[in-house]
């Protein structure tokens, strides 16, 4: 069962089949599970990176658009369109973003960082300066520390290999403190990409096949709890405005010079 049914996702005969991209336009997304549903019908080949560096290619314009990381569209909004409707998100526990903590969270003073992803960290100081009124020490993966962040598959992988340790839902916090959703990564398109608004269109009838065939991608019970329960792929109003006042978090604990008028085509 659904914990967060989206609308069903009626297809045309045409939007069930895979979705022709501009050859010239060179894609990127992550090697993680959540983004299969958004990739699984391109037809061109798509570069994996993890979220910093693919965000170093998109910006360096290597790969015209991306699933990339929010921070990266949100740092550099004058160079990117966001793909209205479909996004990489969370209404409530995401599952797979998560702090683990050897003590409570509110004694932490040491807390690793994951430098794969900007915007995990960037929600993560948030989360901790602004709503929970702490000033770790942020220190680096190898580094000892009482508390540290895990994404994406690796995350994954280390709660189900050590279920009895202490674990804060970065997406489940937020909502806690914001009652807002939380928008993770979203597809840009750079402003000089060939044809942005026909790219995005092509990227959004890709979601739409793609979403549709979440029980094919998952490959275990629990893989699909996660594409259907604690992923929230629709990019509407509450996730808007989630990224906004994500911005102006960040702006409010200096992470951001101001808060970005973002282009969404």
């Amino acid at each position: 069962m659904q914990l967060y049914p989206e609308n069903p996702i009626e297809l045309t005969a045409a939007e069930t089949q895979p979705a022709p991209v501009n050859p010239a336009c060179i894609l990127g997304s992550v090697p993680y599970l959540n983004a299969r549903p958004l990739t699984r019908t391109i037809r061109e080949p798509v570069t994996l990176l993890e979220p910093n560096q693919l965000a170093i290619e998109l910006a360096a314009g290597r790969i015209q658009a991306a699933l990339a990381p929010l921070v990266e569209v949100l740092e550099n909004a004058d160079s990117y369109h966001i793909v209205d409707g479909y996004a990489i998100g969370s209404l409530l526990s995401v599952y797979s973003v998560v702090l683990a903590h050897v003590i409570p969270v509110v004694r932490l003073k040491t807390v690793a960082l994951d430098p794969a992803s900007k915007t995990s960290n960037h929600l993560l100081r948030v989360l901790l300066q602004k709503y929970y009124r702490l000033d770790p020490v942020y220190v680096s993966p190898g580094e000892t520390a009482e508390g540290r962040l895990l994404i994406g598959d690796p995350a994954i992988a280390y709660r189900q290999s050590n279920p009895n340790e202490r674990y804060l839902d970065l997406a489940q916090s937020w909502h806690a403190h914001t009652g807002m959703p939380f928008v993770f990564a979203v597809w840009a398109v750079r402003r000089d990409a060939p044809d942005p608004a026909a790219l995005a269109h092509k990227l959004r009838l890709a979601a739409r096949s793609g979403l549709a065939a979440r029980h094919e991608i998952a490959r275990t019970p629990f893989e699909h709890r996660y594409l259907t329960d604690h992923l929230y792929y629709r990019l509407e109003d509450p996730q808007k405005k989630a990224i906004s006042a994500f911005a102006a978090d960040l702006v409010e604990i200096g992470r951001l010079a101001s808060c970005p008028k973002l282009s969404y085509i």
